[in-house]
């Protein structure tokens, strides 16, 4: 990562943890999907680097396909065309996987598929079906979100310790929802340096304080349903469940990112 692209993302990160009113990293990470869907639709469909990779991927993972959608039929910004390019040339790297079965299907005469469904990993009939539906390991949305989500967290570990300021941002936040610390936490605790070990012991403080505010949001919650409580008390905190539940789940579609960073190959990120 170049100077200034790290100069870029010291400073998306210092504006989104003093903004945000919940987890900073959750809206890092929808901007950086909505950010990437845009720019497929408008630029990369006719990349033909890109085209190769999703015909590859045989499309996008479902959830990816569907933020896609969404994007392509909104009125502000319709782009039917590349929603439509992106899945005929899907539909023909397809059509050849299911002409390619023909084959298969003259070697399997002799018992019923099924059976063949049962084999092992390396030789079953369901590996090379499953070949064809794309999903959240190949998806090129997934990959690029996922690494660039690790570039944010690499940098905010190094910045909430050598930088007091962004710490003292960060102390004074929301915080970050369970998901995202657990990735924190786990590339911290995957590099060799010895400097990151006190960006570990912040996140262990900060997030211990963000679940005791989640703690005492809930208590006061339940406590003002009681009918002693006027109905504009209720509803005053009426907010914090769905407050809550964002901090312990994180933003739709984090298990993604989160999987891909549990088992990345720590090889090339130490």
């Amino acid at each position: 990562m170049s100077t200034t692209e790290k100069g870029i993302v010291s400073i998306r990160l210092s504006e989104a943890i003093e903004k945000a009113d919940h987890c900073f990293l959750c809206q890092l990470e929808t901007k950086l999907e909505q950010r990437y869907i845009s720019t497929y639709l408008s630029e990369l469909v006719m990349d033909p680097k890109s085209r190769d990779k999703i015909v590859k991927s045989r499309g996008f993972c479902n959830y990816h396909s569907y933020k896609m959608l969404v994007s392509a039929s909104n009125p502000a910004n319709e782009d039917g065309l590349g929603m439509a390019l992106i899945l005929r040339s899907v539909v023909e790297q397809l059509s050849e996987d299911v002409k390619s079965q023909q084959k298969s299907a003259k070697l399997v005469t002799s018992k019923p598929w099924s059976s063949h469904l049962k084999g092992s990993a390396d030789s079953s009939l369901a590996a090379k079906l499953l070949a064809s539906v794309s999903n959240e390991v190949k998806c090129p949305a997934c990959d690029h979100i996922s690494g660039m989500m690790r570039i944010y967290i690499e940098e905010f570990l190094h910045e909430i310790v050598q930088n007091d300021e962004v710490w003292q941002l960060y102390h004074k936040s929301a915080g970050m929802c369970i998901p995202h610390y657990l990735m924190a936490m786990y590339i911290a605790a995957a590099k060799p340096r010895k400097e990151l070990t006190p960006a570990i012991e912040k996140l262990i403080e900060k997030q211990t304080d963000t679940l005791e505010k989640i703690k005492n949001d809930l208590s006061e919650y339940i406590e003002k349903q009681d009918y002693r409580f006027s109905s504009e008390e209720r509803a005053a905190t009426g907010r914090y469940i769905g407050e809550s539940l964002s901090k312990v789940v994180g933003r739709r579609g984090i298990e993604r990112t989160l999987m891909k960073i549990l088992k990345a190959k720590e090889s090339g990120s130490s």
